[in-house]
């Protein structure tokens, strides 16, 4: 689990020069994003290994809202459209396969946004499910 974070952490930082789609992202994500996607994950990894039980494992329900997690974000930072100083500096995935295209930067930004938003709502559902994991653990305790 926190190999994976970390590698995700990075790949949604700097995963677009893979397919050569740098810009000002690369700075901006750097004090906004990456910030964010780190404490989140941390939170997370924290919460699933200190919940009771031998060996440690997440629920069916973590696990999927886990891995639905990790792929919004590979998907976010594989997609990404970035920009630079000049007009033509507009580059994404789908832009350096299929070529330059406002279509295609459209696309791009409407897929980042699509892989964005899964990526948040399988998190919430990942720290929900874990939160209310340890409330019936402590409520199964005091019982």
């Amino acid at each position: 689990m926190i190999p994976l974070n970390l590698l995700l952490v990075m790949w949604v930082w700097i995963g677009r020069i893979v397919f050569g789609v740098g810009g000002w992202f690369f700075l901006i994500f750097l004090v906004s994003v990456v910030p964010v996607v780190l404490i989140a994950l941390t939170l997370s990894t924290i919460l699933a290994y200190t919940q009771d039980g031998r060996p440690r494992a997440l629920t069916p329900v973590q696990a999927w809202a886990q891995l639905l997690t990790w792929i919004g974000l590979f998907g976010f930072g594989a997609f990404c459209p970035d920009f630079g100083d000049t007009e033509d500096s507009q580059l994404s995935l789908l832009t350096q396969v299929f070529g330059q295209s406002d279509s295609l930067w459209d696309l791009s930004s409407t897929i980042t946004i699509a892989f964005g938003l899964l990526a948040v709502a399988a998190y919430v559902v990942l720290l929900a499910t874990l939160i209310f994991a340890r409330r019936d653990q402590r409520a199964t305790m005091v019982s």
